[in-house]
């Protein structure tokens, strides 16, 4: 079970370990305690984080690389968007959901001198209270619960705003002075909920759904679901909370601009949580809500984007573009053309041992191939994918994978793959014509049997010159995320690209087949996903003209 390595961390994850042992005592959980991005980096402000789940992320990592079967996160600091191939398994039951003031000295919050200063890293926080008292600083206190207790007592604070829950949970909640009624402080979403992460489709996800607390699921599922609709992120100041009332869901929300002078707040409740969700969202949104949210220093507003991947994939990072402020200019360069395949070649799949998927293109051909020769995937085949995108088509198609690198290249999943399978191992690799060789080479080195077969290609679409040519002067950036995009793009290109346009790349693969066609890259994403791309565009983004 992956966990961060804080005294509350461990606390939390422990609490999650002993209600698994309790339901199945015939199993063992160990704790294992990883660094996240956010503890390693303890000066960075969260406002100023160009992304969020730097608390997460490397523990999603350990599970996509199968060094954890499990995850255990606090509710509030999960991303917005799901990460592809993983699952929220379970919520323990939710404690307070509330936010403390714990003073320098014994105090309330109306009793605050003017100028005091209270100690935060969050702009909801901060946005809240400087609704309600306007007169009061805030000032950046990060850390965990030790750290910032410590820092109020030296003196680099007059009060501190805190979860209810962490202190609770590690017996300090004495130490609080007021519990912040909802009115003043509305929570983060899933503030006080513990959240556990697994593969999806996998035993461990299995096991961990049984401990699932039903109300407290549906409950901060709702919660997460707002914060999606508006675009808002765990780095917004946006507070919401939602309760089970009999078969009925209540949910209020609040959105506040960085000062707190500007509080838009909705409330709606009935059975149906969607609708409940969207009532709340549409009385937001047409208060202003997305003028308030979209952060100045975290937006891509004004930029215009060319998504060049094959229509099927391309509204994910058209979404992800679009809900930061970017124009997304949709211009596709390739398109999936299938290819013939003998059916007997599917006819017993049984006989491999792995099946190795490397594009979602790929996943999405060979679904369609078993389809139309009435074949079921066999049960006991075990499935390797190249990253979670690629790993979470697999598992819609009910081909849920078992293995996914930790870097989502073709070098790495060879090497993540040859540790385990056993020797002599059978794999069948389905994947576009012209794919390069270096995964099926690099496991036949290391004893594999080795089956390509080629379900598609990418070819470009007729009229893709006429596109290019029409779209180009419009664009600011272009982003690809295979090598063929970039040569059917290179290959089109009516004339040299603009020098004034940024290009921008999925990985080191895709840039350094750009550098070899040519093309300058000014931007390469550390994490080989749409997700890693955004934020990688994010990051730049101070570089780019507006």
């Amino acid at each position: 079970m992956a966990t961060r390595g804080s005294t509350l961390a461990i606390v939390q994850a422990q609490l999650a370990a002993d209600a698994l042992a309790q339901r199945y005592p015939e199993h063992e959980f160990t704790l294992t305690p990883l660094t996240t991005q956010g503890d390693r980096q303890p000066s960075m402000r969260l406002s100023n984080s160009p992304r969020e789940g730097v608390f997460v992320k490397d523990l999603e990592q350990a599970l996509l690389d199968g060094r954890a079967e499990l995850a255990v996160h606090s509710a509030k600091d999960l991303p917005t968007q799901p990460t592809p191939g993983l699952t929220l398994a379970a919520f323990l039951p939710r404690q307070d959901a509330r936010d403390v003031l714990v003073g320098r000295r014994p105090s309330t919050l109306a009793q605050l001198p003017a100028g005091a200063r209270i100690g935060t890293g969050s702009p909801r926080r901060a946005a809240q209270i400087a609704a309600v008292r306007p007169d009061l600083q805030a000032v950046e206190i990060r850390g965990n619960v030790d750290t910032r207790l410590r820092r109020l007592r030296e003196g680099a604070a007059d009060a501190l705003v805190l979860a209810a829950a962490g202190l609770a949970r590690l017996g300090r909640l004495a130490e609080a002075h007021e519990l912040l009624a909802f009115d003043v402080m509305l929570p983060a979403p899933g503030q006080g909920a513990l959240a556990i992460q697994a593969l999806e489709g996998s035993e461990a996800a299995g096991l961990a759904a049984a401990i699932d607390d039903p109300t407290t699921s549906r409950a901060v599922r709702a919660e997460r679901a707002l914060l999606r609709r508006l675009g808002g992120g765990c780095l917004s100041a946006l507070g919401a909370y939602a309760v089970v009332d009999g078969g009925d869901l209540r949910l209020e929300a609040v959105v506040l601009d960085e000062h707190g002078t500007t509080v838009i707040r909705a409330r709606a409740q009935g059975h149906r949580d969607a609708d409940v969700v969207e009532e709340v969202a549409a009385s937001l949104g047409s208060q202003g809500a997305a003028r308030l949210l979209l952060r100045p220093d975290a937006s891509l507003a004004g930029l215009r984007v060319m998504v060049t991947r094959a229509d099927r994939q391309a509204a994910v990072l058209a979404d992800a573009l679009t809900a930061l402020g970017a124009a997304a200019i949709r211009c596709p360069v390739i398109a999936i053309e299938p290819l013939a395949v003998d059916p007997a070649t599917l006819q017993d799949l049984g006989r491999y041992d792995w099946l190795v998927l490397t594009s979602a293109n790929g996943v999405d051909r060979l679904r369609e191939l078993l389809r139309e020769a009435h074949h079921k995937f066999p049960a006991g085949l075990k499935v390797a994918a190249i990253g979670p995108e690629t790993a979470a088509r697999a598992k819609e198609a009910g081909m849920a994978p078992t293995l996914v690198p930790q870097r989502f290249i073709a070098e790495e999943l060879a090497d993540a793959l040859s540790a385990a399978m056993t020797p002599g191992a059978r794999i069948l690799l389905p994947r576009a014509a012209g794919a390069r060789d270096v995964l099926p080479e690099q496991l036949r080195s290391r004893g594999a049997q080795v089956d390509v077969l080629e379900t598609y290609r990418a070819v470009p679409p007729a009229d893709v010159r006429a596109r290019l040519a029409a779209c180009l002067p419009d664009v600011d950036m272009v982003t690809f995320t295979s090598s063929s995009t970039v040569r059917h793009f290179v290959d089109a290109l009516p004339g040299a690209l603009p020098d004034r346009v940024i290009v921008a790349c999925i990985g080191p693969i895709t840039a350094q087949t750009a550098r070899e066609l040519g093309l300058r890259v000014d931007i390469i994403a550390q994490e080989y996903t749409t997700r890693g791309l955004v934020d990688a565009i994010m990051r730049s983004r101070t570089q780019i003209p507006a």
